[in-house]
């Protein structure tokens, strides 16, 4: 039997349209698009018709728009890029932000930056309030994600904004989680710099999106991580990958047409799922359903079931513990471990997404192999 997978915060299968793209690309597309001849012309001519729809997707103008490998290469640029642009030493970020940022934070900080992690409320949210108590004069970047990839808390991004503008701060959002099932644009948000990845969207791993405000741009603009042949009008250097760049604008035009109707059958088949399992299995939330949260997502715990077992005999359900990006470390989530979870509860915790090609059918036959898992698993435990 085929497996379900319900793992789409982790990554998103490519949509037909995307694959359809990248393979006319490939053998269509395949020259530089940096080279002069007809061939190279007809790539640039194709990677900026994709450049144009990223931007229409978010409000952005085309040259506000840069491609990246993916949301780590280009939160990476974003909060370095800003960072070593500036006199100021100082970076302020949340608890809950993806690894890449936190990560990235880190980096700074061990390089004689201060960075200031600000905890988050029980639903995993920061407030407009707690950034502008944090605030310094040598405040450099702020950075805020939109979306949790672990318990799909949406955060009041605009209103940050409007915090960080008045203090005169550059904000960055991480963008990668919501910006599949929620409207994003950068003008409403208010945010200078906003990223995301190709493979959340439908679209093909090893690329990505970075938005840079002209503004911010012509005030102080980033520096680059990357040095080389000066594309990406000289932010970020390498030879366009020019079928990936192809099939990420593939992707966003299927998203742009079908978003919002997407977002409320997936929040219906969530419902039915979560309906379903309670008649099988107990299980406590995680994470909230209603508005301010993402609307394909979950998480939630079994009592006194360890997850990464539970997983390992699921074999014909793909859904996760928590982020793809940290599950090989064995470690609590930190994002579980914020919003003060017991580790218990932290233990027998299991992500679930569900996605443009997740059935009815898929939904109640993963509700009963989980209940069936979980409660075999209950079984052991009592027992031993």
């Amino acid at each position: 039997m085929a497996t379900i997978y319900l793992d789409h915060q982790a990554t998103t299968p490519m949509d037909p349209a995307v694959v359809e793209a990248m393979n006319v690309a490939a053998t269509d597309c395949f020259a530089n698009p940096s080279s002069p001849h007809a061939a190279g012309i007809r790539a640039f001519r194709e990677v900026e018709r994709a450049r144009g729809a990223v931007a229409r997707l978010i409000g952005a103008a085309r040259t506000e728009i840069y491609f990246t490998s993916g949301a780590t290469e280009g939160n990476n640029l974003a909060i370095k890029g800003v960072v070593r642009s500036e006199s100021r030493r100082h970076v302020v970020t949340t608890a809950v932000e993806h690894k890449s940022v936190l990560d990235t934070c880190r980096s700074l900080r061990s390089a004689g930056h201060e960075v200031t992690v600000l905890p988050v409320d029980a639903e995993g949210r920061v407030g407009a309030r707690q950034v502008a108590d944090a605030l310094r004069p040598d405040t450099a970047l702020v950075s805020v994600m939109l979306a949790n990839n672990e318990i799909s808390t949406v955060q009041p991004v605009a209103d940050i904004a409007a915090v960080t503008r008045a203090a005169g701060v550059p904000l960055h959002c991480d963008a990668t989680q919501g910006v599949g099932s929620l409207p994003v644009d950068v003008r409403a948000l208010g945010v200078d710099l906003l990223t995301f990845s190709g493979h959340k969207i439908y679209g093909p791993k090893g690329i990505g999106v970075l938005y840079v405000s002209n503004g911010l741009s012509d005030r102080a603009p980033l520096v680059p991580l990357l040095h080389g042949g000066g594309q990406e009008r000289g932010l970020r250097a390498g030879t366009v990958n020019t079928a990936a760049v192809i099939g990420l604008g593939a992707a966003v035009g299927v998203l742009a047409a079908c978003r919002d109707e997407e977002a409320v059958r997936l929040a219906g088949l969530r419902a039915r799922f979560l309906a379903e399992l309670a008649e099988l299995v107990p299980y406590t939330l995680n994470s909230g359903t209603g508005p301010g949260f993402l609307p394909h997502a979950v998480n939630l715990s079994f009592e006194g079931v360890d997850a990464q077992h539970l997983l390992l005999e699921a074999t014909d359900i793909a859904v996760s513990t928590g982020s793809a990006c940290n599950s090989s470390a064995q470690e609590p989530s930190h994002v579980l471990t914020a919003i003060g979870l017991s580790p218990e509860r932290i233990r027998g915790s299991v992500r679930i997404g569900f996605g443009r090609f997740t059935t009815e059918e898929d939904v109640s036959r993963a509700a009963r192999r989980l209940a069936v898992t979980v409660g075999t698993r209950a079984l052991r435990t009592a027992g031993a």
